[in-house]
């Protein structure tokens, strides 16, 4: 009856039977099968069915509001029992930007499965926030940060991993086809690329000499993934507002050219989120230690090739 009913949480927190199965390690028939020997079980109908989500019904929110907490709380007994082991060892399950993954967190799992054979990971590449409660340990998300921003109000705890400018830029090409904007507004006459999930969308911000300038940019292209968006800048598509990790090298050969330079923009934020603990499992507490050492490495061994590309010292490229 208990996995039955810890598989039921994992259906409504999905939306979905077979999405549920999957997380859960079963066959969407034997999910099927589980759910309705739960509502068997229990004398009660606690979902309801239709051809694109499943649903709770009364009963099944009540069930799913009162097991939940208890559900977390066994987690936590789990966790505690686990740690008096000392032992590294287990799966740690984390989402990341695809930027994040690419980068920094390859090399970082690369090189921590060496030290901690006995450590496995499930990575979950996504630009989009995830339910950090019930599906992963970390995530690393990425935000565009201001003068006078409020981060939302949020029961996870943060740990910011990077920091640096966003830079509005393009390619040589495009500037000899559409011209160089002067002015922030000048923007609302151009091709835009913007990844909604990277820089909250199409609303740029610029600051010069202490005034704010925030502009809604025209849609000509959106994505999730911001390397897509710096290659079509590349080619010549529009003018990107990206951080200066993914497009340093590409100013360095000349491909793309920043815009806009006499005005401040927004920073680029990547942090590191995790539901708070009492006992935090030993796996997730020493790689956490390990990501938020080795994440500020590898971007300075990363300027350093660009320094080194360009010609420039390092403090003229950050």
């Amino acid at each position: 009856m208990l996995d039955k009913v810890v598989f039921f949480l994992h259906v409504i927190r999905a939306g979905s039977l077979s999405v549920a199965a999957k997380q859960y390690g079963i066959s969407p028939s034997a999910g099927s099968r589980w759910l309705n020997e739960l509502e068997e079980n229990m004398g009660v109908s606690l979902v309801k069915r239709t051809t694109r989500k499943i649903s709770p019904t009364q009963a099944g929110q009540r069930l799913f509001d009162r097991f939940n907490q208890i559900h977390s709380q066994i987690n936590e007994v789990f966790d505690e029992v686990q740690n008096l082991s000392h032992e590294d060892r287990g799966t740690i399950r984390i989402a990341s930007t695809p930027l994040f993954a690419k980068h920094y967190l390859a090399t970082i799992i690369g090189e921590y499965v060496q030290i901690h054979p006995d450590i496995n990971f499930l990575v979950i590449e996504t630009a989009f926030d995830v339910d950090h409660t019930h599906e992963v340990d970390f995530a690393v998300r990425a935000n565009a940060t201001y003068r006078g921003f409020q981060d939302k109000d949020s029961l996870l705890v943060k740990r910011t991993l990077l920091q640096e400018p966003l830079i509005a830029c393009c390619s040589p090409s495009y500037i000899e086809q559409f011209g160089e904007p002067i002015y922030p507004l000048d923007l609302k006459q151009h091709l835009c690329l913007y990844a909604t999930t990277l820089v909250g969308g199409n609303k740029w911000i610029f600051e010069l000499n202490g005034e704010s300038s925030s502009v809604d940019i025209p849609q000509t292209v959106e994505a999730d993934d911001s390397e897509i968006l710096r290659n079509i800048a590349i080619a010549g598509g529009g003018i990107a507002y990206l951080p200066y990790c993914l497009i340093g090298k590409e100013i360095a050969l000349g491909k793309l050219v920043p815009i806009l330079t006499n005005y401040a923009t927004s920073q680029f934020e990547l942090s590191l989120y995790f539901k708070p603990r009492r006992h935090m499992p030993t796996r997730c507490a020493n790689f956490k230690e390990y990501l938020i050492k080795r994440t500020p490495e590898i971007d300075l061994e990363r300027k350093k090739g660009i320094a080194h590309a360009n010609g420039k010292p390092l403090t003229q490229l950050a």
